[in-house]
């Protein structure tokens, strides 16, 4: 008997299915991890980059985002074959390609060489995100399942941005470039955990199942420019601070606690979900991501980085389970949700290259203000297309 999950009352109504075991939960979690990591610490990777390289200020942000791109294509991809292939043979050459990307990235510094690497390592990337999000979507309680996924993945980005600037003043780009190589090559030997596939997981799956337009469309729509607004600030955080003259040590604190903060708000997104219901926990990530917004601009002070870190972190992990478990309703076999990582993908990779249009020497002043506009635009999209959901089905028992 299908029931209405907890927390979205008159949301969905999501049918009862085995779930993920343990196993396949750590094992979408590391994936996941490791193809979603260059966006998780974009400003520390603009800044490898840029170490190992005489590039300004407008190539390095087209080469996070041919990265970011690269991986949304991957994922754009595996949308029209992660029903029917194996998502364990998907993520082993996911791997492989993030690996290789890697690899080539730590022996080069010229433009177009690091585009190529990072082309390569950015299908990779987003093999891994879609397989990671399908499996994480087709658990019980998906807002959950990727609260968990981002608890763990800031956690593990705080602390390589806290370290970043140390280690890279030490050991150099490059050795930082063939240790994430190393990780990924261990990250192999947890495959064998991932589930098959849908089918394996759920009975509807198997039979097919109809997709919800509303929240499909709400969702879609809604996480792309949420992305871009994201992506046109978080890719150029380190480089708003040193526009004010801010210290690089400080920057990479700053980085590293709003990563910790990011992971309160993942876990109040799982706490609050159930007594309050995505739509007002959406609402208030939205007001709080607007405040760091406003302190980035002008000239920024230490500890206005450090509080528009925390806030932007917090709000924007506050709300991404919400709206993975918005597209995990909209379809039980995970088309729409791997929909999202490919639309969220396309979206934080455009932020970079917003800001980079923008960019008038170093004032982010219209990139900020731009920014603020689309995540308003985002979610009345978002919140529109649960309305309409909510509105076309019968009342939740």
């Amino acid at each position: 008997m299908a029931v209405a999950e907890v927390g979205s009352t008159a949301e969905v109504k999501r049918p009862a299915a085995p779930g993920l075991n343990a196993r396949g939960l750590t094992a979408a979690v590391v994936v996941g991890t490791l193809g979603a990591l260059t966006i998780m610490v974009v400003p520390g990777f603009v800044m490898l980059v840029g170490g190992q390289s005489s590039l300004d200020d407008r190539q390095l942000g087209y080469i996070a985002s041919w990265d970011i791109n690269a991986s949304a294509a991957a994922i754009g991809v595996a949308t029209f074959v992660i029903a029917r292939w194996s998502w364990r043979g998907l993520a082993a050459i996911g791997l492989a390609l993030i690996l290789l990307g890697n690899l080539v990235t730590a022996a080069n510094h010229t433009y177009m060489a690091l585009v190529a690497a990072r082309i390569c390592a950015g299908l990779g990337e987003g093999l891994a995100i879609a397989v990671a999000f399908a499996a994480l979507g087709s658990a019980v309680n998906p807002d959950r399942a990727f609260g968990i996924y981002l608890v763990v993945g800031l956690t593990v980005s705080a602390a390589i941005l806290a370290a970043l600037p140390s280690l890279e003043s030490r050991l150099g780009s490059p050795v930082v470039f063939e240790t994430m190589a190393g990780v990924t090559l261990l990250s192999m030997l947890l495959l064998p955990w991932l589930p098959k596939g849908a089918d394996t997981l759920s009975p509807q799956a198997a039979g097919g199942a109809p997709v919800s337009k509303h929240l499909a469309t709400g969702g879609l729509i809604g996480v792309f420019l949420y992305f871009i607004a994201q992506g046109a600030v978080w890719s150029y955080f380190e480089r708003i601070a040193a526009a004010s003259g801010v210290d690089p040590v400080v920057t990479g604190e700053a980085m590293g606690i709003s990563s910790f903060a990011g992971v309160g708000g993942a876990l109040a997104s799982v706490a609050l979900v159930a007594p309050y219901g995505r739509r007002w926990l959406l609402i208030a990530s939205a007001v709080i991501s607007l405040a760091s917004f406003a302190l980035l601009h002008g000239h920024v002070t230490g500890t206005a980085l450090v509080a528009a870190g925390i806030l932007f972190n917090f709000g924007w992990n506050m709300a991404q389970p919400l709206l993975s478990g918005v597209c995990s309703d909209a379809d039980c076999r995970g088309r729409v949700v791997v929909a999202m990582g490919c639309i969220q993908t396309v979206g934080f990779g455009l932020g970079p290259a917003l800001t980079a249009t923008l960019l008038s020497g170093r004032d982010f002043s219209s990139s900020l203000w731009v920014s603020a506009a689309v995540l308003g635009l985002s979610l009345v999209a978002v919140l529109s297309g649960i309305r309409a959901h909510a509105g076309s089905q019968p009342a939740a028992a």
